[in-house]
């Protein structure tokens, strides 16, 4: 009877794992079509694998582990690079980026030769007060030795809560002994404008690195200054910002629209995702011309603000095709801590435009609004949808010249050498001349030093190769020379005065009084042809 029992359950169970077993195999055998399954199928399917994992995988898994790694696995199968996990240091890394604020003492660093170097201290920072200079080595920070440590641990060892202090060493120039330091970490703001300055006698200039909490009350108190400084047109690099919070991006762009104008859109399954965003207030500086550059690492609240104002005819758009983050996530606070930022709505310009770049490997198939459909604005301009904004005029290098390429392929994975050539090279040259202005001009002489820094750090290039690209080693050359013996704020000078793109707006801008007369200056585009209506 007993035996009985047990050969009952044993059939029982048989039937059950059989079951499963069969689930299993139907769903492998269908490939992509899983979505046959009804919801009773789906759950006994998840059941039977989830249990067949307890049991027989190899390894154990707790029942807390594999539910974990089964939310991550849905994560990943919605396929969507912006829908992500965020543990709880990863929400602490997003906090301070879309504030602006970090607990910290106040310096940037870089590695040379195993040490971490300090390449800019912020004014008015616990590092600035504790007499740090740029070109000091941090050689201990707690009594533990630095040397070898990636800017990443350092960034973790220095960072930390606001009144909590920490023991740093020093070493400065070519002295061995250490310096021993008490700093105290404080709130710091990094503000999201930098390089402003007035390029020509109407030109002004201004970089937006990221749209944090107070991007709009950076640009607008950046926009007062160069207005009274004299400048009539504006030069606003949206190159290489990744974006960031999605109402700075529309609070920034109400700075330039008439009052009630539609700045962007948001649609959604749910009701609260689908907003309409209006510019509440007149423009600030009404009918002043402006340029707006952007570049493929142009992205999310970046690419709704260029687009706004091309939409609107009201800013000329230069550089090359934005990076295409057209969605909108919301993070949700999840019980264990973490959190899920999920892709909750996409985004669209004035027009209707929808920026989405479609993303490879996708299970289900492109969405109608990413089709690139052409569009007219009030002034008669055509513009185009999908794939991340369209320039009015195509600027920067999109790929390499043959000469670039070869001085590639001949750095090859010396890369971290050539760095250290490069920085060993610009400490030679500053101390040899006395370089007064960041932007003098890099000679042969300079060109020479660098080449047999090179040599000294086993980077054979041929010299025929070095010389190709005298323009690009000039440019790296001078920039390294400048930030080091002017600091970030002279480096940046540098950057935005031999930038050749930045020269081209400059050109647009000059002797042009309204954003009218700078769209006269655009070249008639070329025919195209459309995938879409004409709106």
């Amino acid at each position: 009877m007993k035996n009985w029992r047990y050969a009952l359950v044993g059939l029982v169970l048989g039937i059950g794992l059989a079951g499963g077993a069969w689930l299993i195999w139907r769903v492998a055998r269908r490939g992509d079509a899983p979505g046959e399954l009804s919801a009773a199928q789906g759950r006994q399917l998840l059941d039977n694998v989830m249990r067949r994992v307890q049991r027989s995988w190899v390894d154990s898994l707790s029942p807390d582990e594999i539910y974990r790694r089964t939310a991550l696995g849905l994560i990943e199968e919605l396929r969507d690079p912006n829908t992500q996990y965020l543990t709880e240091d990863r929400i602490k890394r997003l906090r301070e980026t879309t504030t602006g604020t970090y607990s910290g003492v106040g310096m940037s660093l870089d590695s040379r030769d195993g040490w971490l170097t300090v390449t800019h201290v912020r004014l008015g920072t616990p590092a600035e007060r504790a007499g740090i200079a740029i070109g000091d080595r941090l050689v201990e920070i707690d009594g533990t030795t630095m040397r070898g440590w990636t800017q990443s641990e350092a960034v973790k060892a220095l960072r930390g809560q606001a009144g909590t202090k920490l023991n740093l060493s020093i070493r400065r120039g070519a002295a061995t002994a250490k310096i021993p330091l008490r700093v105290e970490r404080e709130e710091i703001h990094v503000s999201a404008v930098t390089r402003a300055a007035v390029l020509s006698s109407s030109v002004g200039y201004f970089l937006v690195s990221t749209f944090n909490d107070s991007t709009t009350h950076d640009v607008e108190r950046t926009m007062d200054s160069l207005v009274t400084a004299g400048a009539q047109g504006v030069i606003i690099d949206l190159r290489g910002n990744p974006g960031g919070l999605l109402s700075q991006g529309v609070e920034m762009a109400d700075l330039f629209l008439d009052k009630g104008t539609q700045i962007a859109s948001t649609k959604g399954r749910m009701v609260g995702a689908n907003v309409e965003y209006l510019d509440k207030s007149g423009q600030r500086w009404p009918g002043r011309p402006i340029v707006v550059l952007v570049n493929g690492n142009t992205a999310s609240s970046a690419e709704i603000f260029a687009g706004a104002l091309q939409d609107h005819d009201r800013a000329l758009v230069v550089g090359r095709q934005t990076y295409g983050k057209g969605s909108a996530q919301t993070v949700l606070q999840l019980e264990d801590g973490g959190a899920l930022k999920l892709t909750s709505a996409r985004w669209y310009t004035p027009l209707g435009r929808s920026l989405e770049r479609p993303h490879r490997g996708r299970s289900d198939s492109d969405p109608e609004d990413t089709v690139r459909a052409t569009y007219r604005t009030k002034a008669g301009r055509t513009l185009t949808g999908g794939g991340g904004i369209h320039p009015d005029i195509t600027a920067g290098d999109s790929s390499l010249s043959p000469a670039e390429r070869a001085w590639v392929h001949a750095i090859g994975t010396s890369v971290a050498a050539f760095r250290v050539a490069l920085t060993n090279a610009a400490e030679q040259i500053g101390r040899s001349q006395k370089i007064r202005d960041p932007l003098f001009m890099v000679d042969a002489a300079m060109r020479d030093v660098l080449f047999q820094a090179m040599r000294a750090q086993q980077v054979m290039v041929q010299r025929v190769v070095f010389d190709d690209v005298h323009e690009s080693i000039d440019r790296l050359l001078g920039q390294e020379l400048a930030r080091m013996s002017f600091g970030i704020p002279g480096a940046q000078q540098r950057a935005v005065r031999t930038d050749p793109v930045v020269a081209q707006a400059v050109k647009l801008l000059q002797g042009v009084e309204t954003a009218a007369a700078l769209f006269k200056r655009v070249p008639p585009a070329k025919a195209t042809t459309s995938t879409g209506a004409l709106n």
